[in-house]
């Protein structure tokens, strides 16, 4: 956690921005109620990704915005948004709509932030759509709009920019209608393409654990990478030493006679975010004796019963070696953990 709170006093040092830390996918894999009570000094608001997330940091938020960052879809989430005071995200019409409804038939007032499409199409509306939204939501009396966003969608200093020009035709039409509000364009990488990308505040995710999801683009304000800390270890328990006599390790072929040798058995599987493939990128998976099992996986090597080996230090190493990203095996990698803070 001290971890994780000076990778947030980082990125606050560098944008000179409020931080909205973004705690979706239970914190990136480390635990977001725990992570919330460590930046409560530093981060200004917080996002994830649905109501459920929003609502179970409540308490370690004291008071703090929360951002849901899925739109609605039913009158049921509306109501859900509204009456717990989480700030909703606007992407279209219908949805901005929908919200009035039901804010207005249950007489409860809601924040919302409105989701601008750039280029991802993911979620929010086309610039030309912003106009019709802004109008519409400006003319009633309980859904109040008082942030507005969207989202880079590649670590390409060239793409940011154009996106960064539709977002701020976006943000002029918004502000003609709600001058006050509280403009966010930039993550992790945003965060290091300089003041031009840094807007009202930055939303800090996959940075506040340690990793970036690219070097900063020479062409951009921020000539160096910031030095971040990794917040996460991830062990297994060795549940057994064998000497493999006959047959294979785990399900599979028989191995070959030369590599009849000892074999220890770890409570760590592809249920618990592993890769199920033989070369997993875990730590020590030289010695990985076949493909994990669901919940087991078998390596050639001894050592004492009960003992705790770590099998995941450095994610993006990981990644790099099983052609996926950070992100993933971070959120993967304590799906069954007990989660241990120093």
């Amino acid at each position: 956690m001290d971890s994780i709170r000076r990778n947030a006093e980082t990125f606050r040092s560098l944008t000179g921005k409020p931080l909205c830390a973004v705690v979706k996918a239970n914190a990136y894999g480390h635990g977001a109620e725990e992570v919330v009570n460590a930046l409560s000094g530093v981060a200004d608001c917080f996002a994830v990704a649905l109501i459920e997330e929003g609502k179970a940091i409540q308490t370690a938020a004291c008071g703090k915005d929360i951002l849901v960052l899925t739109p609605p879809t039913d009158e049921e989430e509306c109501y859900t948004l509204a009456s717990a005071n989480l700030l909703a995200s606007v992407g279209d019409l219908k949805t901005a709509r929908l919200l009035s409804a039901v804010c207005k038939r249950y007489r409860l007032p809601i924040r919302v932030h409105l989701k601008i499409n750039t280029g991802m199409n993911r979620y929010g509306m086309e610039v030309s759509k912003a106009e019709r939204v802004c109008k519409f939501l400006s003319k009633n009396p309980f859904v109040k709009v008082t942030g507005i966003y969207s989202h880079l969608c590649e670590c390409s200093y060239a793409r940011a920019k154009k996106q960064r020009e539709l977002f701020l035709t976006a943000v002029d039409i918004c502000k003609r209608y709600f001058p006050e509000v509280n403009a966010h364009l930039s993550a992790t990488y945003g965060a290091l393409l300089g003041q031009d990308f840094a807007f009202d505040m930055v939303r800090i995710g996959i940075g506040l654990y340690g990793y970036l999801p690219c070097k900063p683009s020479k062409r951009s304000g921020v000539k160096q990478a910031p030095v971040l800390e990794r917040s996460m270890r991830v062990y297994a328990k060795r549940i057994l030493t064998r000497k493999l006599e006959f047959g294979g390790a785990g399900y599979g072929k028989e191995l070959p006679e030369q590599e009849k040798t000892s074999l220890s058995v770890y409570r760590v599987g592809y249920a618990d975010g592993l890769l199920r493939k033989q070369k997993n990128g875990t730590v020590g998976a030289e010695h990985n004796a076949g493909n994990a099992c669901m919940d087991a996986c078998i390596r050639k090597d001894k050592g004492k019963r009960g003992e705790w080996v770590l099998v995941l230090e450095n994610a993006a190493d990981t990644a790099k070696k099983t052609g996926t990203i950070p992100y993933e095996v971070l959120c993967a990698a304590t799906r069954r953990a007990e989660y241990v803070y120093p």
